[in-house]
């Protein structure tokens, strides 16, 4: 506690505090002969030297108004940081201050109002009951489709047979003076412009590409190649590493039924945290929201504004078939959704006593490096050289609580 003032939490709702600041006498007489010192130091008042020039002569040049002013704001800066340690407070905008007692053969006192984060009540978050979809399970043909994937790689690039463009193959063309290889895809917007033409043709291409810009050129068929495709075999299986083409299935099969389960419990994890944002009452400081809002929307004119940007926000808003206010209003509720999300892992993550120190980081980041057959060393000091290290930690601390939540559920599969 500061003997030279006290701190009182005037006001409290759910998103905004009130804290009055009382400064005694003697501090603010200190203060104030304090910056009578620092103005006389620096003051150029003829017939004075520097350091000498007396209070009264300050007075009657500047009014003793200025001198009591700068005092009280030297002292609400000094004191409000106090109060907000002492009283534990994070301020979420700057504070309004307003002076309540100026006299300075009084005690200083002063208000301080500003919104703050709500202190909330977690609803139960152990044992939610969640009806999940049955899982899917992989199938025959998933295999199969992994395999020719697989096959796919060890593919080689022959002179094909024949001058029609057919899907899959390799398309030598030439526009102008430039040639390169295309791959005629039906997906690819300009490969898929060349199947069913012929070595010696000349294609006129005019396509829609992403972000709204257009293609308009003629590309002229210089010659094909194809790719050749193994059979999915024993032998093909042992280039791929695997004794066998069942040995190599068998591991595909296993790797499908992997990553469909970390989707599956991923997906699940997610819908757990909805579910206790959605029962969490959680009021935020309208005035943040709609700070927050505003900066994003801000940035995304500040985006389309560039030169390489393919739209304006005019053309964004036309696009988009809304008004400046609804996208305001869009990023309004997405910032909410946000910050409740946030909230709600802090204090699931607090009430749990899930937390990381550096050691037991970098022992987590080593462990996931080696299984990633990178350098544990090199991924760590990347994390590091920028600055992702907080934002690491805090991904690993939420990881934490979504494990939580998911041991702690009550699934069931949905029956038809």
């Amino acid at each position: 506690m500061d003997k030279n003032a006290t701190y009182e939490l005037k006001e409290r709702s759910d998103t905004a505090v009130t804290v009055q600041v009382t400064v005694n006498p003697e501090t603010v007489k200190n203060a104030l002969d304090n910056t009578y010192r620092s103005y006389g130091r620096e003051a150029s008042v003829p017939g004075f030297r520097k350091g000498r020039v007396p209070r009264g002569v300050l007075d009657a040049r500047y009014g003793h108004k200025l001198f009591l002013e700068e005092t009280q704001k030297e002292l609400q800066q000094q004191h409000l940081g106090k109060a907000l340690a002492e009283l534990e407070l994070n301020p979420v905008a700057p504070p309004e201050i307003k002076p309540v007692s100026s006299d300075e053969k009084k005690p200083f006192v002063f208000e301080a109002s500003f919104p703050v984060l709500p202190d909330f009540d977690l609803p139960e978050y152990k044992g939610i009951k969640l009806e999940t979809e049955p899982i899917k399970g992989v199938t025959d043909d998933d295999v199969k489709l992994a395999v020719d994937h697989i096959c796919a790689r060890f593919g080689t690039i022959v002179p094909k047979d024949g001058d029609t463009v057919s899907e899959g193959d390799v398309v030598h063309v030439k526009e102008g003076d430039k040639e390169w290889d295309a791959h005629a895809e039906e997906r690819n917007p300009v490969g898929g412009k060349l199947i069913g033409h012929k070595v010696g043709e000349t294609v006129s291409v005019d396509v829609e590409l992403p972000k709204d810009k257009t293609l308009s050129t003629s590309l002229s068929i210089v010659s094909l190649k194809e790719i050749k495709i193994p059979e999915a075999d024993d032998e093909l299986a042992k280039d791929a590493g695997y004794e066998s083409l069942e040995a190599l299935q068998a591991k595909v099969k296993e790797s499908l039924q992997d990553s469909q389960a970390r989707e599956r419990e991923k997906e699940i994890k997610a819908r757990l945290l909805d579910w206790v944002i959605d029962q969490a009452n959680i009021p935020l400081p309208e005035v943040l929201v709609e700070e927050m809002a505003t900066e994003e929307v801000e940035q995304l004119k500040k985006n389309l504004s560039e030169p390489r940007s393919p739209l304006s926000f005019e053309d964004y808003l036309s696009k988009q078939e809304k008004s400046e206010e609804e996208i305001q209003a869009d990023y309004r509720e997405n910032v909410t959704r946000r910050l409740r999300r946030e909230l709600v892992l802090q204090r699931i993550a607090k009430a749990e006593d899930i937390s990381f120190t550096d050691e037991e980081l970098e022992e987590t980041a080593t462990t996931e490096a080696k299984e990633t057959e990178e350098d544990p060393i090199r991924f760590i000091a990347e994390l590091k050289a920028n600055e992702h290290w907080e934002d690491y930690r805090l991904a690993k601390v939420n990881m934490g609580v979504f494990d939580v939540l998911y041991k702690n559920a009550v699934l069931s599969e949905k029956t038809e």
